[in-house]
């Protein structure tokens, strides 16, 4: 068994796209029916067609951004380097390059509500057959609640696991304890948008971002919170 202890966490944020093949489902548009009212029109009609195929469209590539089974992985920073997947056919490679992070560190890593992130790195390896070098019960105990270790969420050990609530996020955190938060504004819900406009570096920049505040915060926070 490697001496955890001895080791430094590995800080970890990802970023997740769309799988190209499962943006071809078709818009489902005898499911989606417009409101019911006096005075529909064609035109009414196809305006709101219009909008509700745009809505549906960006609510598809939310689902499949956040489901391993539909999406995979962009981005995976870390404190030691910054894994890009840009093109598909590398993404196996870039996962087995985190295993090898992680292992490093005897399976310690410190998040930010990271639970959904590890789940997706896990399930991507299996699809593709990546080795999992560490033992079943250090990443089990990854997604284990009210413990700290091997996996410090540093949102969970702040908000003791209630960590569905909205606006505690990572930038109002970061500013809460004094920390240079985030200017741009950006949020998850832009990265597709930014990678499909030829932007990567920004989606790499905004994830940077992401692990250097949440190594802040668990600088902050660990030695006196688990």
């Amino acid at each position: 068994m490697l001496e955890y202890s001895a080791k430094r966490p590995l800080i970890l944020d990802i970023e997740t796209v769309p799988i190209a093949a499962h943006l071809e489902t078709p818009y489902p548009i005898d499911d989606r029916s417009p409101p019911s009212t006096s005075q529909r029109t064609v035109a009414s009609i196809t305006k709101w067609r219009e909008k509700d195929r745009a809505k549906w469209t960006a609510e598809r590539a939310k689902e499949c951004s956040l489901n391993p089974r539909l999406g995979r992985v962009l981005v995976i920073g870390t404190s030691v380097e910054t894994l890009v997947v840009d093109d598909p056919a590398h993404e196996a490679a870039a996962l087995t390059r985190f295993w090898e992070l992680a292992h490093g560190t005897g399976g310690r890593v410190v998040t930010w509500n990271g639970s959904w992130d590890l789940r997706f790195l896990v399930i991507r390896s299996l699809a593709h057959g990546v080795t999992i070098p560490l033992p079943p019960s250090v990443v089990q105990g990854w997604f284990k609640r009210y413990v700290t270790f091997p996996h410090y969420d540093c949102k969970a050990v702040l908000m003791n696991w209630d960590t569905a609530r909205a606006g505690d996020g990572l930038n109002e955190w970061a500013t809460f304890f004094g920390l240079e938060g985030k200017a741009d504004g950006m949020t998850g819900a832009d990265v597709w948008p930014l990678y499909q406009a030829g932007r990567l570096e920004d989606v790499v920049r905004y994830c940077e971002q992401d692990v250097a505040l949440t190594a802040a915060i668990y600088q902050r926070i660990a030695s006196v919170l688990a």
